[in-house]
């Protein structure tokens, strides 16, 4: 085969050698012109060297939430607002508002959907008519006099997401997992549009529409209340083995305070209150009064923990100082609410076992939240037995302390059979609704974070 002598290309040199006819006006322009270019380079240089010597001094904290869908991590975060910057966490209150009676809304609602739909599909015929036979007096009365709160429930459904169209249909008759819940993208910037239009010049229609669903629902507060309280509703709730208590965003406890005409919500109210973001998201909370020495802004990634989310975990691997996990130990007796055969508890220990076995993320620090500690201890105390669920557990006391304790052994044992290199892990049993508790827990992440931004930076 004959040899193919290759062609030889002429490197570019810069700056270009000038033509060799210029004129001394042309040359003049030229040389402006490269010098001009070598200003604009040499700027960006700087700024570049700036900014890195910037972040050296001014380290951000970057955290990591991961955990399946319901496991807490949006409270985590809120809770991470409320310590360190609790001025403008405060500040939202009134855009907490709409929330919180929309999640007090969506569980009227799914207690009347539920009541409806549930009049054929009782367990047994004595069960079918007692239920009938309720329905067909004082219970059958209070669902016509709430009836008005699907009408509430497209109000401010419209009003939080901006969407041009809601039927009051769309409440899911069951789904325990939902019922008080709403979703939106988490591109909306629901926050910042609830914020540009109290301030906007249709303030005026938003604030009459506001009233009128306040009005309503302050008008219906003694019947939520006869609705939440009648026994025949906790009977067949109860037989279903649908627990809203449960659920984040619960509020059928505190209608009457919720549904007054002067209610502004609480730091407790925020931190309990529900709305699914779907999509990943990245919050930047400033730190107030540089209380936190080194990191002065907090960077914290909350990802979506159902199934179809969790494919765009890997992404947001890179460049984080600290993944925190929650597992919500209450979650014993449940299952996914995207495949029923699959056990919540067996679904978070998978889920674990995979972020621990991750090579990306073998110089990450893990901080674990066994989670919704109040819930778990609340399901023990009511006699639903840890063993029935959990086989490895039979024999042992059906009791709050030594169930979290052989939790965190089976986690702690999971990472040491699965880490790609050892690493010390930091586990904490959590109630996120308990401010003064995570809040000292926060204050040791923010030790370990700290440790961990100035060991990359070669000051330790």
């Amino acid at each position: 085969m004959p040899k193919v002598r290759t062609p030889v290309v002429a490197r570019p040199t810069w700056p270009p050698q000038p033509p060799p006819d210029e004129s001394d006006e042309a040359r003049a322009e030229r040389v402006a012109a490269e010098e001009e270019a070598k200003r604009v380079s040499d700027s960006i240089d700087r700024g570049i060297v700036a900014e890195r010597e910037h972040r050296k001094k001014n380290p951000n904290a970057k955290i990591l939430l991961l955990g399946q869908a319901e496991s807490g991590k949006s409270t985590v975060l809120k809770n991470f607002q409320l310590h360190f910057s609790p001025k403008a966490f405060e500040a939202e209150a009134e855009i907490w508002r709409p929330i919180i009676h929309l999640n007090l809304v969506r569980s009227v609602n799914f207690i009347l959907n539920f009541l409806a739909s549930s009049l054929p599909g009782a367990r047994d015929s004595a069960s079918r008519q007692t239920l009938s036979d309720s329905l067909s007096g004082e219970l059958r009365r209070l669902c016509i006099r709430l009836a008005p709160l699907r009408e509430v429930e497209a109000s401010l459904t419209k009003t939080i997401s901006g969407a041009a169209s809601f039927s009051p249909s769309d409440t899911p008759s069951y789904n325990p997992a939902k019922a008080s819940e709403v979703a939106i993208r988490s591109t909306s910037g629901w926050r910042s549009m609830l914020k540009v239009r109290r301030q906007s010049n249709g303030f005026k229609n938003v604030q009459k529409t506001s009233d009128a669903n306040r009005r309503t629902l302050a008008a219906c507060a003694e019947d939520i209340i006869s609705l939440w309280n009648d026994p025949i509703v906790q009977n067949v709730l109860w037989e279903r083995e649908i627990s809203l208590q449960e659920q984040p965003g619960f509020f059928l406890d505190e209608v009457t305070r919720v549904t007054h005409d002067s209610y502004v919500p609480t730091s407790s109210d925020i931190l309990r209150a529900r709305v699914t973001t779907i999509g990943p998201e990245e919050h930047h909370i400033n730190v107030e009064n540089n209380a936190t020495g080194n990191a002065k802004e907090w960077i914290i990634y909350d990802v979506g923990g159902s199934r179809s989310q969790r494919a765009a975990w890997a992404q947001y691997f890179d460049d984080v100082n600290i993944i925190i996990f929650l597992a919500p130990m209450s979650s014993f007796n449940q299952v996914l609410a995207e495949d029923e055969s699959v056990n919540r508890l067996t679904d978070s220990l998978k889920l674990w076992q995979m972020i621990c076995s991750n090579k990306l993320l073998a110089s990450v620090e893990l901080i674990l939240f066994l989670n919704k500690l109040d819930i778990l201890d609340a399901k023990l105390k009511a006699g639903v037995l840890f063993s029935n669920y959990v086989k490895s557990y039979h024999g042992q006391p059906n009791e709050t302390k030594p169930v979290a304790r052989y939790l965190i052994e089976v986690f702690l044992a999971l990472h040491q059979q699965n880490t790609p290199k050892k690493r010390r892990i930091h586990p904490h049993l959590t109630c996120a609704i308990d401010t003064k508790a995570t809040s000292a827990i926060i204050d040791r992440i923010h030790e370990t974070v700290i440790v961990k931004i100035l060991s990359s930076s070669a000051i330790l």
